[in-house]
Order: structure tokens, then sequence, then C-alpha cells
């Protein structure tokens, strides 16, 4: 018996669900997508006993709303993005 046994399960059965959620507080699919990823990378440490309280997606809605919540209080970082970063005119400017 493997100790991750249901996980795969868990993210093939409410991918969809937890993905909405996590659009719903991004606003943006590829945010979306990055905050789930984290997540449930996360979630998978907790597996064992997840899978024994019964209650593993509400969890994982909960851990989605912490972690964007956590992204937002940090003001020294930008939320993660999918649009390239954007070049300064001293990047263009080597001898500046």
């Amino acid at each position: 018996m493997d100790r991750y046994d249901g996980f795969r399960e868990f993210v093939l059965a409410r991918q969809q669900t937890l993905m909405r959620t996590a659009y719903l507080l991004t606003g943006d699919a590829h945010l979306a997508e990055d905050l789930l990823q984290s997540v449930l990378i996360k979630i998978v440490g907790h597996w064992p006993k997840l899978s024994r309280s019964g209650s593993p997606e509400a969890y994982t809605r909960k851990a989605l709303v912490n972690q964007y919540i956590s992204w937002r209080r940090r003001p020294h970082l930008e939320l993660p993005s999918a649009d390239p970063p954007e070049r300064g005119a001293s990047s263009r400017n080597p001898g500046c």
C-alpha cells in the first residue's frame, strides 16, 4: 500500500472544481494554475492524514484561499504572472 494512495484519484476527480475556485480567487487562468499547483504540492505531503480525515477537498479549498492571501500580502513580491517581464530602458543601453 502506497502512502499516497488515493491522491492521484482525488486530483483527477476534483481538479476542475478546485481549478474553478482558484480562478475565482485570482481572476486569471494562468495564475489559477500556479495557485492550484503550489497548493497540491503542499497537500501531497499531508495526504495520509487528509485521506483519513475524510475531508481533503475542504482542506484543499482552505489551502487555496490561504495561499492566495499569502501571495497578496507580500508587498515586495509580485504575484506570479503569465506575462513576460518588461524590459527597462537601462537594459537596452549598456553604456549608461
